[in-house]
C-alpha cells in the first residue's frame, strides 16, 4: 500500500510590487492595475486554483504575521478591497485564498541578516580577489535580468510565469549561486557563509514552517514565492520524502 502523503505546489513568481524587495536585481513591472494586466491575473489566478489547495503559504515574515493577518482579514471582508498592493502576495495570494473560502493566508519567510555578510560584500570581495568570477556573476546577473524584464514587457503574466519556472531556467539560476561558493582566499570562505548562513538557512526555514502547516495527509499546500527560491524549495520538499511535489507546468 502506497503511503499517503500531503501534496505541495510551489508557484514561483516576480516581484510584481515593491514590498520590502531586497533583491540584487530589480525588475520593472507593468501597470498591474490596468485592465490588460488585471485580466492576466485573472488568468493565472484561475490556472492555480485547479490545484486546489487547502492552505497558502507566502513570502512574509513569521515574525510580522500580525500585519499579514490584518491585511487579509481587511480583504476578505471587503474593506481593502479597492488598496490592494500590486505585489504577488495580495494579487495572487489573497484572491486565490479568498476565492477559495480559506479563512487564513499563512506567512512562512525568515529574512533576517546572518554571519554579518551580505550578498553585496561577497561582490565587493570578489571584484578584489578573483575578478574573472566577479565579472562573469555580473554578467550572469545582467543577461538574467535582461531575459526576465523582456518576457515581462513583452508576454502576457502567464507566459512570463511558465518561462521563469521551465526547469532549464531553474536550473541556470542554481548554478549562478553555486558560483559563489567559489568566493575564498585560502581558507575564508566567504561566499559559502553567505550560501550557508543565509541563503540555504532561509530556505529551509522556509521549508519548515511550510512542513508545519500541515495537519494530515490530504493537505495541498501552496507556496507562492519569488521564483529564485523554486529551486532549492522544490528540492528540499522531494528530498524530505514527506511530500507529494506537483509541477507548476501541470497548472500553468
Amino acid at each position: 500500500m502506497t503511503d499517503r502523503k500531503p501534496s505541495v505546489l510551489v508557484f514561483g513568481t516576480y516581484h510584481m510590487g515593491d514590498r520590502g524587495n531586497r533583491d540584487l536585481y530589480q525588475l520593472k513591472s507593468n501597470n498591474i492595475n490596468s485592465d490588460k494586466k488585471q485580466s492576466e491575473i485573472r488568468e493565472v489566478i484561475e490556472c492555480i486554483k485547479a490545484y486546489k489547495p487547502t492552505k497558502i503559504a507566502v513570502e512574509f515574515e513569521t515574525v510580522r504575521a500580525d500585519i499579514l493577518e490584518d491585511q487579509y482579514q481587511k480583504y476578505i471582508s471587503k474593506e481593502l478591497e479597492e488598496d490592494l498592493e500590486t505585489d504577488e502576495i495580495h494579487q495572487f495570494g489573497f484572491r486565490i485564498a479568498e476565492e477559495l473560502g480559506h479563512k487564513e493566508i499563512y506567512p512562512v519567510d525568515w529574512n533576517r541578516p546572518a554571519g554579518g555578510v551580505p550578498m553585496g560584500f561577497v561582490y565587493e570581495f570578489l571584484k578584489e580577489t578573483n575578478e574573472d568570477l566577479y565579472k562573469e556573476l555580473i554578467e550572469d546577473g545582467e543577461e538574467n535580468n535582461k531575459h526576465q524584464q523582456e518576457l515581462i514587457n513583452t508576454k502576457s503574466i502567464r507566459e512570463v510565469l511558465v518561462a521563469m519556472n521551465h526547469p532549464e531556467k531553474l536550473k541556470k539560476q542554481q548554478e549562478t549561486y553555486l558560483k559563489l561558493a567559489l568566493a575564498s582566499v585560502n581558507d575564508y570562505y566567504l561566499g559559502i557563509e553567505w550560501l550557508a548562513n543565509y541563503w540555504h538557512r532561509r530556505n529551509l526555514i522556509i521549508f519548515n514552517n511550510v512542513k508545519q502547516l500541515v495537519n494530515n495527509s490530504d493537505e495541498r499546500i501552496l507556496v507562492i514565492y519569488g521564483v529564485g527560491h523554486k529551486y532549492l524549495l522544490d528540492h528540499f520538499f522531494e528530498g524530505s520524502g514527506q511530500f507529494h511535489v506537483h509541477s507548476i507546468h501541470d497548472y500553468l
